[in-house]
């Protein structure tokens, strides 16, 4: 428990640290190491999380998702950017290419960043999806920890076979709400409200809530 205690808060104010010297959030996670004392604890390794999405996820918590630089303050879009990057770079087959190139050198975190570009801009070019799909398993053979491994394996196994569509979980039963407080029941209903269907509409909602006593009737405004 000292060991974990001591692991986040010298995460926390490194970052902080690093943060304060004009460093961006990828630039301090990429650079981050645990002083050996910590680094040694079997307790600190990283077999569920990780020190880099720890780093990166403490960044956010203080400053947010915007580095700084102005360029990255309005992006395209994933899909629209990937386009993009694959003409300015000479087209998917000089890009597949490099890549595959890269690959045979052992560099897997580029080559599933830049096959990337190729998925996002044509998701029907299969031989850049199986060649990502190599790349992510690579990586996820590699990962320390268990659930980086899981994404990339998952996301091997998706961009070979496609994503398959399961039922949508129902995570609120008739006893979870039953369970909800007025205060949290009013938040739920508020969260599955269509903004777009009910952006001018207003409503007044007298809610009975049973029982007996003073606190059971609220009336509920609300203007979309």
């Amino acid at each position: 428990m000292k060991s974990q205690r001591d692991m986040y808060r010298y995460i926390n104010d490194q970052t902080l640290r690093l943060a304060n010297q004009g460093l961006t959030r990828d630039e301090i996670a990429a650079n981050f190491k645990l002083p050996s004392g910590l680094a040694n604890s079997w307790a600190s390794r990283g077999y569920y999380g990780s020190v880099s999405h720890d780093v990166k996820a403490t960044y956010v918590f203080y400053l947010g998702w915007f580095n700084g630089n102005p360029a990255t303050l309005d992006e395209l879009a994933p899909t629209d950017a990937a386009k993009k990057y694959v003409d300015y770079m000479g087209g998917a087959d000089a890009i597949m290419q490099k890549a595959k190139a890269d690959y045979a050198q052992g560099h897997y975190r580029w080559v599933a960043q830049v096959t990337n570009q190729i998925v996002f801009a044509d998701p029907s070019n299969q031989a850049a999806r199986n060649l990502e799909a190599d790349a992510l398993e690579q990586l996820g053979y590699q990962a320390e920890s268990g659930p980086w491994r899981n994404f990339y394996l998952t996301g091997a196994q998706e961009l070979r076979n496609g994503v398959v569509k399961g039922p949508t979980p129902n995570t609120a039963s008739p006893d979870t709400v039953k369970a909800m407080s007025p205060e949290m029941f009013f938040d739920y209903l508020a969260v599955h409200i269509n903004g777009e269907k009910a952006a001018n509409a207003k409503a007044v909602f007298n809610v009975d809530l049973g029982g007996e006593g003073a606190n059971t009737s609220w009336s509920w405004k609300t203007a979309c």
